[in-house]
């Protein structure tokens, strides 16, 4: 159902050659409220499906960049694993132009569940490790400070300062080159054609908001804890693909284990805070929730260094 009452039309008006139909709010997002938008196109005649995503309060709490989720995006188009990037939206009525949203295309098709096997994800993965490189990284200290600086102090209990201060402190363990990284792959970012579909040929990823050059353990390690998969397994997986499309390269699974298993925790870092700042937004009791399972298990790693 279009909801013309709480989508701000005027946004759109920088988009050339597009007369907006509909607009119905996305549920599900966690990051930011994005809509799916049915823009009319006069010039062909034709209505296509677009998705807003929007430059918000949310999104700058979480550090994300619209202009280098749109940059990335025209950057692997012509691999079709991901949305086309249709415009990136910039103010223009403020003395500096400010981004506040940008439209991408719409994806017909499914959520991947769990049909879509847990070695497809792995694959995927890989896939996503050979996309060009972006030209800005994931510092993982830098965004632990960044969550950091947009906490309430109610949450600045002794044990929290504790885990970020022991963090921050703390040398990355990098093992790896820089290469793409989406970040926040889960199923739930993965549209298939229908829900019986398990092959990646036809899978695509959507929301590269959290999207970086990054260690691809560390992506790997967000991956398997965002999906519940098994370490050995995945990593075996990982490998034997990347080996694959890398014309037979030998992959060592037990450096990559090894290096998984050292981004665990940082992970579980950056999630705690990232449900911190999450409940200061939207106050989900939820995210409280998970928000004390990690401090508690981060509290349990520090006593055992």
């Amino acid at each position: 159902m279009a909801d013309y009452k709480h989508f701000d039309c005027d946004l759109l008006i920088a988009l050339p050659d597009t007369e907006l139909i509909s607009a119905c709010e996305l549920t599900g997002g966690l990051t930011n409220r994005c809509w799916k938008l049915a823009l009319f196109h006069p010039s062909i005649k034709q209505t296509k499906q677009y998705v807003w995503r929007p430059f918000s309060i949310s999104a700058q709490a979480f550090g994300i960049e619209r202009q280098h989720e749109y940059q990335l995006l025209s950057l692997i188009a012509d691999t079709k694993l991901a949305p086309q990037p249709l415009q990136l939206v910039v103010s223009t009525d403020k003395p500096t132009p400010q981004v506040i949203g940008l439209v991408v295309e719409w994806l017909s098709g499914v959520e991947a569940t769990t049909t879509f096997s847990d070695q497809s994800l792995c694959q995927l993965q890989a896939k996503v490790h050979q996309l060009p490189l972006p030209w800005w990284r994931l510092d993982v200290h830098q965004r632990a400070k960044h969550y950091w600086q947009h906490l309430h102090t109610d949450h600045h209990t002794s044990s929290l300062v504790s885990i970020y201060h022991f963090f921050q402190s703390q040398p990355l363990p990098v093992a790896f080159d820089d290469c793409c990284c989406h970040f926040d792959l889960g199923r739930y970012n993965v549209i298939v054609p229908s829900i019986n579909t398990d092959t990646i040929a036809s899978a695509k990823i959507i929301d590269w908001e959290y999207a970086a050059a990054g260690d691809p353990s560390l992506d790997l390690a967000m991956t398997i804890i965002a999906n519940a998969l098994d370490i050995e397994q995945a990593v075996n997986d990982y490998c034997d693909y990347r080996a694959l499309i890398n014309d037979e390269t030998v992959f060592n699974k037990q450096q990559w284990l090894a290096a998984v298993i050292a981004w665990q925790p940082w992970c579980q870092y950056l999630a705690l805070l990232w449900y911190l700042v999450g409940y200061d937004i939207w106050q989900q009791p939820e995210y409280l929730r998970q928000a004390s399972q990690l401090q508690q298990q981060l509290i349990e790693y520090i006593n055992n260094c």
